[in-house]
């Protein structure tokens, strides 16, 4: 959780939904206050900070290793009592994501962590074969903490607990427009959200290269130069915007019925917050 102190503004950071852009926005229109996680961890501020995206342990009713700037509402609540009295007490939204582009975001980005494939296509079997691990792990599973399977928790557990909402607003990841709206009217602060960290995937005419780029990468680049190029050769034109082709890849039909089952309050959640960035932005379009 991100919390302006001055504004009593808090942002609850659900993974693979811009957190790192809208982490940015509210730092640069007020101070972040990490007093109340601090006081979780019992730890001074700066300490508490550092450990927002970091492993810890020793949580009340965590038996693993768990991530503060990733915890799901209820272990929020039971770990971190302290954050989560604060959300309650304040303004509070998180941004939300169809479901299934999310699932495919969090597959490339989890192959690229634990599988060292730093730059796959998304119709690649790789993929999909994951895809299918992932369901079986998930399958029958409620709220969850555990760090390697985070990025696939569903949304809904960062807005609700048991069926009541907690946050104050919801807003889809491509209406950062309403979510400055909102900001505005309910705090005063002018929020200016630049979403620049789209996953990238190779163009097919430039898969072929891959295995050769991640040789010279991995064996013959000093790290330091190899950290200096690669935002470069991603950002080349052998790269295109992955999630502009999530819709044309189909995985397995188990996979598929996987998804849209368990991740069916997440949809729901998503057109809930389409709504509601409507009706905030109405108001707006008329005065103009």
């Amino acid at each position: 959780m991100l919390y302006v102190e001055e504004a009593d503004l808090a942002f609850i950071h659900v993974p693979k939904n811009a957190g790192q852009s809208i982490r940015r926005a509210l730092g640069g229109c007020g101070r972040l206050s990490y007093a109340a996680m601090a006081k979780d961890l019992g730890v001074d501020e700066p300490t508490a900070e550092g450990l927002m995206e970091e492993p810890v342990t020793g949580r009340p009713g965590i038996d693993t290793e768990v991530q503060p700037e990733h915890v799901p509402l209820p272990f929020l609540k039971l770990a971190f009592p302290c954050s989560f009295e604060q959300l309650q007490a304040a303004k509070s939204f998180i941004m939300v994501r169809p479901p299934r582009d999310r699932f495919l975001s969090a597959l490339l980005q989890r192959i690229r962590e634990y599988g060292g494939a730093a730059a796959l296509r998304v119709d690649d079997p790789i993929v999909a074969q994951e895809a299918r691990r992932i369901c079986n792990w998930l399958e029958g599973r409620g709220p969850f903490y555990d760090m390697p399977y985070i990025h696939f928790s569903r949304q809904v557990d960062y807005a609700e607990i048991d069926g009541e909402r907690i946050v104050s607003a919801l807003f889809p990841l491509e209406r950062t427009d309403a979510l400055a709206a909102w900001v505005r009217r309910e705090t005063g602060l002018e929020l200016d959200v630049a979403h620049d960290h789209a996953r990238r995937e190779p163009k097919a005419w430039a898969s072929s290269l891959q295995p050769a780029v991640r040789f010279i990468g991995r064996n013959l680049l000093p790290q330091t130069l190899k950290k200096a190029i690669y935002p470069l050769w991603m950002n080349s034109a052998a790269f295109a915007n992955a999630a502009s082709r999530y819709d044309t890849v189909r995985l397995d039909p188990d996979v598929e019925r996987f998804i849209a089952d368990y991740y069916a309050p997440d949809a729901a959640l998503y057109a809930e917050a389409q709504r509601f960035a409507q009706d905030i932005m109405q108001p707006v379009r008329m005065a103009g």
